[in-house]
C-alpha cells in the first residue's frame, strides 16, 4: 500500500516507487557455475552462495539469504603455510570474488568485490577477516581497472567531497569471526562470533559494530545424541546515537547497498534490528533426526515507525527411511507484529515437504568408474 511505499522511501531516502506486483511462480537457476582447480588454486565462473561465517542462522557479510548473483571465484581452499605468519597464526585459506549485483537502482549497475582469509592459530580456534565493497555504478562512477584499484586499495575514511565524486571507493563493510572450542571442552562446547563494521579498516568490534554471537552443546551428559545451538544477533548496537537504519547495510550513495535483486545478501536480522534464535536437535542416527527450534527478532522504532516484532516456532525432521530415500519436513507457526503493514498481531503457518531419491544406476555408474 502507498502508506508502506512512503515510509520505505523516506528511511532509504528515495523516491516514492509506484507498486509493482510480486510473482510468486518463477523459474531461476541458482548454484549455477563451472570450477576448475589449477596450481593448488580454485576458479570457477557462474552464481555461487557464499557463506562467510561460523554462525547457523547467518553471516553478516555474505550469506545464501538472497539468490546468489554472477562473479568470478578464486579460493586457496587448501591450507596454506606463510613464511613468518604461519610460525604464530598457524596455515592459511582465502577466498575471493567479483561479480556484478542485479535489482539495484540507486545508483543502478554496481559491482561488489570481497575477500577472506582465514586461519588456525591453534587447532580449537579459527579466525577469519573478511572485506566487502560495493562499488562503481550508472551515473556515478564507471567500471575501469582504475575505479577497481582505486576500490581495493582503499583503507581509509572517504571524505564527503571523493564520496560524491567519480574518486568514490565505494561503500565498504568488513568483519571479523571466529570459532573457539573452549579448552577441556572440546568435544563438548564451541563458542563463535561475528562482527560487522561499515566504513573502518579493522573488523574487530567497535561501539557501532554489530555482533552475532552463539554457543553449540554437541551433546548432553547421558543424551549423547541431544545438542543444543543459540546465537544472539544485532546490528542496533546499544552504543552510540541512533543511525535511523542509515549505517550497517546502506550508504549515503548506495540507498541499496547490501542487497541482490531485492534480498539482503547478509544476516536476517537486517538494519537496525535485533534478534536470538535457538535450536535443538535429536539424532536418530547419522542420516536421520528431529529439530525444534525458536527465533525472536525486532526492528528498532526510530528506523521503521513502530518498529516490530516477530516470533517463530518451528519443528523439523529429516528421515532416510531407505537407503536411497530421504523425508524431509517442516512446519513452523509465527506471529509477527509490525505497525506500518497491520495495525494487529498477525498469525501464520508455513510447512514443507521434500522428497530425495538416490537411483541405483547413480550407485552402480559410480562403482564402474
Amino acid at each position: 500500500p502507498l502508506s508502506v511505499r512512503q515510509v520505505i522511501a523516506n528511511v532509504d531516502l528515495n523516491p516514492l516507487q509506484p507498486p509493482t506486483p510480486i510473482s510468486a511462480n518463477q523459474f531461476r537457476l541458482l548454484d549455477t557455475y563451472a570450477s576448475v582447480k589449477y596450481g593448488g588454486l580454485d576458479f570457477s565462473v557462474g552464481k555461487q552462495s557464499l557463506w562467510w561465517g561460523p554462525g547457523e542462522s547467518g553471516a553478516f557479510l555474505m550469506s545464501n539469504n538472497a539468490a546468489p548473483f554472477w562473479m568470478l571465484q578464486i579460493n586457496r581452499t587448501e591450507p596454506t603455510n606463510v613464511p613468518g605468519l604461519s610460525k604464530f597464526l598457524g596455515p592459511f585459506e582465502a577466498s575471493n570474488f567479483f561479480g556484478a549485483l542485479a535489482g539495484h537502482q540507486f545508483p543502478v549497475g554496481p559491482y561488489m568485490f570481497g575477500q577472506k582469509v582465514s586461519c588456525k592459530p591453534y587447532p580449537d580456534l579459527e579466525v577469519g577477516i573478511s572485506r566487502t565493497v560495493v562499488f562503481a555504478g550508472e551515473g556515478h562512477v564507471p567500471l575501469t581497472f582504475g575505479s577497481f584499484w582505486n576500490s581495493f586499495t582503499s583503507f581509509t575514511n572517504v571524505p564527503l567531497d571523493v564520496k560524491f565524486s567519480r574518486n568514490d571507493p565505494g561503500a565498504r563493510h568488513a568483519q571479523f569471526d571466529f570459532s573457539w572450542r573452549l579448552p577441556g571442552l572440546q568435544r563438548w562446547l564451541t563458542l563463535y562470533s561475528g562482527s560487522i563494521v561499515h566504513d573502518n579498516v579493522s573488523p574487530l568490534p567497535r561501539a557501532r559494530a554489530g555482533i552475532n554471537p552463539g554457543i553449540y552443546l554437541a551433546h548432553f551428559p547421558k543424551i549423547p545424541r541431544l545438542d543444543f545451538r543459540a546465537e544472539a544477533v544485532y546490528t542496533d548496537p546499544p552504543a552510540g546515537a541512533s543511525q535511523g537504519g542509515r549505517f550497517l547495510y546502506w550508504e549515503s550513495v548506495y540507498h541499496d547497498l547490501y542487497i541482490n535483486d531485492g534480498y539482503l545478501m547478509g544476516s536476517w536480522i537486517g538494519r537496525e534490528g535485533k534478534g536470538y534464535q535457538a535450536w535443538s536437535t535429536y539424532h536418530l542416527s547419522p542420516q536421520s533426526s528431529i529439530q525444534v527450534g525458536v527465533r525472536n527478532g525486532k526492528i528498532a522504532d526510530d528506523f521503521i515507525p513502530g518498529g516490530s516484532t516477530q516470533w517463530d516456532w518451528n519443528v523439523s525432521a529429516m528421515l532416510r527411511v531407505r537407503k536411497d530415500l530421504e523425508i524431509k519436513s517442516f512446519l513452523q507457526y509465527e506471529t509477527w507484529w509490525v505497525p506500518v503493514l497491520a495495525p494487529t498481531r498477525q498469525t501464520d503457518f508455513t510447512s514443507s515437504v521434500q522428497l530425495t531419491w538416490w537411483p541405483t544406476s547413480v550407485g552402480i555408474r559410480k562403482a564402474f568408474h
